[in-house]
């Protein structure tokens, strides 16, 4: 009998030893907010171009032959050339006037928000998704924001201090160590993780993954990057669906992604899951093929399951798997009216 509670003592201290262990893992790798020290990576974020403006040619000092009177000179007004990330291209997509909200679009004279939702059948099991389809003129209205450490904010409080049209949460980048990390042109962390793929978003406007072990740092940043994120997997290969991944989490699950068609032209993806009947999320494979049908040419996952949700117009339109309200300490991608430089 003595024998037998001895084992029984020793087998629970065992229990309780291990468990300890798991716990304190699981708080330096995953819940411990990390502390940085950012700095900014070359120039601001370049301001808003500006229309061109009517101008008249200078006058000349060359002298008139005597007795003749010069013409009147015509006043030359220059048609505007196409400026900003998309060039002129796309231009119903936006406003002539102020802001306008209509039900599922926003659109301003800078930015366009297209917030579309879906439901399907994917290998049998219902899926339900959202696509929020972004045409932005300025690169400074694609922006990140996090919360100050152990300050227990949520997505949806980040995105309502922002003045957020939509937003996605991100990559969960506060909790963990290690991978590349710029916010807004500033760097946060260098530390590169050996199997992440990484994301890159530069400042001219172009998005470009990179796949793990095939990542140059200064290539990237001679490119004047301007938000890295550091989760993954890349989504698309050149272009075109994939089916192995730098992941270990590929089976169904809520999802959230980024996609990128040209400079100015972007989107971001949330799949609901875990909800039985009504979205059991997709596998990593499915993702990206439907970031493929979507006809994006770069794609990138991002940080999903309990953490995944989209918010527009201040309201939380997925349906959350996890506590109603998104994890705390929840990183965000968000679109916004463009930095007015003028005013800083």
């Amino acid at each position: 009998m003595k024998n037998t509670l001895k084992i029984i003592l020793v087998v629970f201290f065992d229990i309780v030893l291990l468990g300890g262990a798991l716990l304190l893992f699981a708080w330096f790798h995953h819940a411990r907010p990390q502390h940085f020290d950012p700095v900014v990576i070359n120039s601001p974020i370049p301001d808003v171009t500006e229309y061109p403006v009517t101008q008249t040619p200078a006058p000349t000092d060359t002298p008139l032959p005597p007795d003749v009177t010069p013409a009147p000179t015509p006043d030359v007004t220059e048609t505007p050339e196409p400026w900003g990330l998309l060039g002129g291209r796309f231009a119903d997509k936006f406003t002539d006037g102020d802001p306008k909200w209509e039900g599922s679009t926003y659109r301003s004279q800078n930015v366009c928000v297209e917030i579309t939702e879906h439901s399907v059948v994917v290998k049998n099991k219902p899926v339900h998704y959202f696509v929020a389809d972004i045409y932005i003129r300025d690169i400074s209205s694609l922006r990140c924001d996090f919360p100050n450490a152990d300050s227990g904010m949520r997505a949806l409080d980040l995105a309502k201090r922002n003045g957020a049209i939509v937003a996605t949460s991100g990559d969960y980048f506060v909790h963990r160590s290690r991978g590349i990390v710029i916010r807004n042109g500033v760097l946060y962390r260098n530390k590169l993780h050996s199997a992440q793929d990484i994301c890159v978003l530069y400042r001219d406007g172009t998005m470009k993954t990179y796949l793990k072990g095939q990542i140059n740092l200064d290539v990237i940043m001679d490119g004047d990057p301007y938000q890295a994120w550091s989760f993954g997997p890349r989504l698309l290969q050149d272009g075109e669906p994939m089916t192995e991944f730098n992941t270990t989490v590929a089976e169904r699950n809520p999802r959230c992604a980024i996609g990128y068609y040209e400079p100015g032209h972007y989107c971001l993806v949330v799949v609901d899951g875990r909800q039985e009947g009504y979205s059991m999320g997709l596998e990593m494979e499915d993702l990206s093929l439907l970031m493929y049908e979507l006809g994006c040419v770069e794609a990138y996952n991002l940080d999903g399951g309990s953490t995944s949700l989209m918010i527009y117009n201040d309201r939380i339109i997925s349906k959350l798997p996890y506590g109603g309200g998104g994890r705390d300490d929840c990183d965000i991608i968000y679109i916004a009216e463009p930095i007015d430089w003028s005013n800083q």
